[in-house]
């Protein structure tokens, strides 16, 4: 946060259409068999469609039931897309797993200047882009996952090792026939990521102090007759509240910015540096006030998807 009581950067990301036409990856294909007119699906049995989607059947001697149909509802059942892709989803609530290690490489075909992880379950991440012509263009290095241990030196050398589960790398120069590289390591385990989103950000203003973070819990709590609790853990989801300050001359440009994204999942940026401050959701609430001549107050309520 800068020193006249603002953090700076606040901005969003709408994520580029990652698909096996523009990306290659370690991470194994599934093997599960396409659907085909003429077998009969058991109970729980499994196929893949053209579009990678899984399907799980939902009745013994499923036969002749395209799960691609809207005629086939209750037959099927839609488990997302194979591995592979899922960090690609639109979903925090899956992700693609790989031993060690994923890698991909994606071509564009257009400007990407920022790359948003969720959900990750790795020790380092590192993004490269190389261009045909111009070669070697970026490097991160690799970016350790280590969280803050705690404000001490106890805290430091004794406390349990813990690990982000969000990373943003930024400043990829705009070139559009350069291939982007990212290395998600868990050397010894398994690495996760839930959702790799990659695009080019937009910049609206500075948030103000006072960033309002909470969440919703979908999980199930209720009473019985004793007045003992019964739950059951659901999933949750983000909630933000910002206050943006956007210079006079972009009061319009803000607003028609913000539009084309109302029912779109994009990544928010309260603050770049800030994880608790980025959230891959929608926009809920927006109010804008010209709060003084070269100055409009924007106020946003972004809503992040299940966890």
């Amino acid at each position: 946060m800068s020193a006249d009581g603002y953090t700076l950067g606040m901005g969003f990301l709408p994520p580029m259409a990652v698909t096996l036409g523009n990306m290659v990856t370690n991470v194994p294909a599934s093997t599960l068999p396409a659907w085909a007119a003429d077998t009969t699906y058991a109970l729980n049995e499994e196929i893949i469609d053209t579009d990678r989607v899984i399907w799980r059947s939902m009745l013994d001697g499923n036969l002749g039931n395209d799960p691609a149909s809207t005629g086939t509802s209750g037959k099927w059942q839609n488990r997302g897309v194979e591995n592979r892709l899922a960090m690609f989803d639109a979903s925090l609530g899956t992700s693609t797993e790989n031993p060690d290690l994923i890698e991909f490489t994606i071509t564009p075909a257009r400007v990407v200047t920022d790359i948003q992880f969720l959900g990750l379950t790795a020790y380092s991440v590192q993004v490269t882009m190389d261009d045909p012509v111009n070669g070697a263009l970026f490097d991160s290095g690799e970016q350790l996952l280590l969280a803050p241990s705690g404000n001490s030196h106890w805290g430091y050398f004794f406390n349990p090792i813990e690990r982000e589960s969000k990373l943003l790398v930024s400043g990829l120069p705009a070139y559009t026939g350069a291939s982007i590289t990212v290395r998600i390591r868990n050397q010894g385990g398994v690495a996760r990521c839930a959702e790799a989103v990659l695009g080019r950000a937009i910049w609206l203003g500075n948030t103000q102090w006072r960033p309002s973070i909470s969440f919703d819990d979908w999980s199930q709590k209720s009473r019985d007759p004793w007045g003992g609790w019964k739950a059951s853990q659901g999933a949750y989801s983000d909630r933000l509240k910002l206050q943006v300050l956007v210079q006079g001359t972009q009061y319009e440009r803000t607003r028609r910015l913000i539009l084309p994204y109302r029912a779109k999942p994009v990544v928010w940026f309260g603050a770049r540096g800030y994880n608790v401050l980025i959230t891959y959701g929608y926009i809920t609430g927006f109010e804008q006030v010209l709060a003084s001549h070269g100055i409009s107050d924007c106020q946003l309520t972004i809503e992040g998807l299940e966890q």
